[in-house]
């Protein structure tokens, strides 16, 4: 396979694709091989050198204000709660955590944000850090200088977001003096047409989504201030310029070149090395340049260390993102980028013993294949044991299935962190909202609110390229379109569905006959292996005197035995398409339980996996482990306020730090009880989760929908 010597590709590719080139030492100043120097918490999770180390005990969520009966009319369920001084709370979390994404969409319909502030309480303090007009705090005018781009986006009247990273170490409550146009003003689900709803008259088009992490151990971070983020800007500023990180992360790299003529039905060899290192960088051209069958039937098929199958395995076009009916559009992102048929990504690949790159061509064409692999033979950035694969999964459908969630990945037995995707769509609408679950609880860790608002815009998505989100060839909710989890990653110990829901002409409610299923296809990428993380070891069935008595259950107080016959949110909510309800029995009291339960003597922490009921809002309790109380946080959960169609079962898990359950077999847990909406703390049912180091299973299983 001869030397690309002339490399003529290069010459059409953009400028930002080429960077590493000829990287400047001095543009890549203070940046370490082996440690970039920032925690994995503030500026680390903002750079792309980063993502292949794998970190524990951090849980994402998101608060969101979806529509909580099922439908489409999200406005109605703005609020989680009204606090005791009147204001409209939109975010409540216990800590030790980290909010990152702040998205905020008030200003489309009549100016009811007018006088609105926006305030920011930690550690329940009475007076707010922040406490700030609305539209002044979503702006380049915020006095905090905490919205700048490319870190944050002003998209006028249609939405305002941005990144920063605000570290709570006890709790963060983020609330609105008052709900912007008031509360809604009906009390049960609309069951009408759109049109017709009493709430639709751009009085309350309002809607939000923040994004945070919490972690099972206390960092030793001190919770964010006004100064903190004054701090912490210039190095978020630097790791989201696109040219500086590009040409950081490739310092040092040797590059190899290669130009290779495939006929039809047969696969090339690229890049074969037996000795461990990081790919830094990869740069394609395909030829015929700008022809849909060489760009889709090409598969790129990279394998390390020997798997028996490869962990990356798309077709180029969709690896890189480009769009199959439009590939004169083009994007520039930090990892990835797509210009007049030149590609590049910037996904670190460490591998520890060897590593391949093919391509196979399935058309019936000959293709012509020019790449460049750029390299290090050294790996000591990315120690083995905390360091993960890069994967990219592949996933069409055509047609998409009304009522069915598309999956962008869908996995079990393994562990690891999703760090974004690149989608495709056809014919689809904006109206389908995230819907994302993380070791096979029923309730979703997150859930959105409009496919463009997932993908950080509002109002319908909109042609813009930006570090970590974008759009080409946008229209509604059609188009090519990215969003990489940077600094959000989703941690997932043992499987996770990742996916959003799919609507057509008898959905969503109010909107019959106004959408298609369409077309979709997308590539995930994420970082991990091939075993999980964490094994249940135990489970008790509250209710069932059986299992209560074999892990002496009690229960202390005014203790009522009581039943539900509920629904999950999410997938099977009973809305769209009929589904049984779960009927189960269990316990309310107003002091305490104890029980025991087994775990295993290896494990690095615990998860408590609780089944309640979520009209019971804001439940909070202590938990206590061998007598001793786990400091770090209490038991809480909050949701809106209110429940319909009898969509109430919630799955809330509460993480054990190991430092209490390490080598012990059986625990004795305590809950006792603090405070609730009802007051007084419910359970039904609890799994009993140990997380421990990767544990050989059954190789992944990647389910989908065709």
């Amino acid at each position: 396979m001869p030397a690309l010597s002339s490399y003529l590709f290069l010459g059409i590719c953009s400028a930002w694709c080429l960077t590493a080139l000829a990287a400047n030492p001095a543009s890549a100043a203070g940046v370490d091989e082996t440690v970039s120097g920032e925690n994995p918490i503030e500026a680390g999770a903002f750079r792309i050198d980063s993502l292949p180390l794998l970190r524990t005990g951090v849980q994402t969520h998101q608060f969101c204000s979806y529509d909580r009966a099922g439908d489409n009319f999200d406005w109605e369920y703005f609020p989680l709660y009204t606090d005791t001084n009147g204001e409209c709370v939109i975010f409540d979390a216990m800590g030790p955590g980290c909010l990152y994404r702040h998205h905020m969409n008030v200003w489309h319909g009549l100016p009811v944000y007018q006088g609105v502030h926006i305030k920011y309480y930690f550690d329940d303090e009475t007076t707010p850090r922040i406490d700030m007009d609305i539209s002044t705090f979503f702006s380049t005018n915020n006095p905090l200088g905490i919205f700048q781009p490319p870190l944050a986006w002003d998209g006028t009247n249609r939405f305002r977001m941005f990144y920063h990273p605000m570290f709570f170490k006890k709790r963060l409550k983020v609330a609105l003096s008052t709900e912007p146009g008031g509360p809604p003003t009906i009390t049960e689900p609309w069951t009408g047409r759109n049109p017709k709803h009493p709430d639709g008259d751009r009085k309350h088009w309002h809607w939000y989504e923040y994004t945070y992490q919490t972690f099972t151990d206390d960092p030793g971070l001190d919770s964010w201030t006004p100064e903190t983020g004054r701090r912490l800007m210039p190095e978020l500023l630097a790791a989201w310029n696109i040219d500086n990180e590009q040409a950081a992360a490739t310092q040092g790299s040797k590059a190899k070149s290669v130009v290779s003529q495939i006929k039809a039905g047969k696969t090339a060899m690229l890049w074969n090395v037996r000795k461990p290192g990081v790919i830094t960088a990869l740069h394609f051209q395909v030829t015929p340049a700008n022809d849909v069958g060489a760009l889709y039937d090409s598969w790129l098929k990279i394998t390390f260390d020997g798997a028996a199958s490869p962990q990356i395995e798309a077709p180029l076009g969709c690896f890189f993102g480009a769009y199959r009916t439009n590939l004169g559009g083009s994007f520039a992102s930090l990892p990835l980028g797509w210009s007049n048929g030149a590609a590049c990504c910037y996904f670190p690949m460490p591998f520890w013993s060897s590593a391949t790159i093919q391509i196979e061509n399935r058309g019936q064409a000959k293709v012509k294949v020019a790449a460049r692999v750029d390299y290090k033979n050294s790996v000591t950035r990315y120690a083995q044991d905390h360091s993960g694969y890069l994967f990219a999964s592949y996933h069409r459908e055509d047609p998409r299935v009304e009522g069915r969630d598309y999956t962008y990945l869908e996995a079990s037995n393994c562990s690891g962190q999703v760090v974004g995707h690149v989608t495709a769509r056809w014919n689809t609408c904006m109206e389908e909202d995230e819907r994302t679950y993380f070791d096979e609880s029923e309730t979703p860790a997150i859930i959105g609110e409009g496919f463009e608002d997932d993908h950080g815009m509002g109002w319908g998505l909109q042609n813009l390229t930006l570090p970590a989100f974008g759009a080409t060839s946008a229209k509604r909710g059609e188009g090519d379109i990215y969003r990489w989890l940077l600094p959000d990653m989703y941690y997932f110990a043992d499987g996770i569905k990742y996916g959003h829901q799919t609507y057509g002409p008898h959905s969503p409610s109010g909107y019959e006959g106004a959408y298609h299923v369409g077309t979709e296809e997308s590539v995930t990428f994420w970082y991990g292996n091939l075993q999980p993380r964490i094994m249940q070891t135990d489970e008790i069935d509250v209710g069932n005197l059986s299992s209560e008595q074999s892990h002496a259950y009690q229960a202390e107080g005014d203790v009522l035995r009581t039943n539900g016959n509920w629904w999950y949110d999410g997938v099977y909510n009973n809305v769209l398409f009929k589904t049984p309800a779960i009927a189960d029995d269990g316990v309310s009291f107003t002091n305490s339980s104890t029980f025991t339960v087994a775990i295993s003597p290896d494990n690095q922490g615990v998860c408590l996996r609780r089944r309640s009921d979520k009209a019971n809002n804001r439940q909070e309790a202590r938990v206590y482990v061998d007598g001793q109380l786990v400091t770090e946080r209490p038991w809480y959960s909050v949701d809106y306020e209110k429940t319909y169609r009898d969509i109430r079962w919630f799955d809330s898990d509460f993480n054990v730090p190991a430092k209490y359950t390490r080598g012990k077999s059986r625990i004795n847990i305590r809950i006792e009880f603090v405070s609730s909406a009802t007051g007084r703390w419910d359970e039904y049912h609890y799994c009993v989760f140990s997380y421990s180091n990767p544990v050989e299973k059954p190789a992944i299983k990647q389910k989908s929908i065709i």
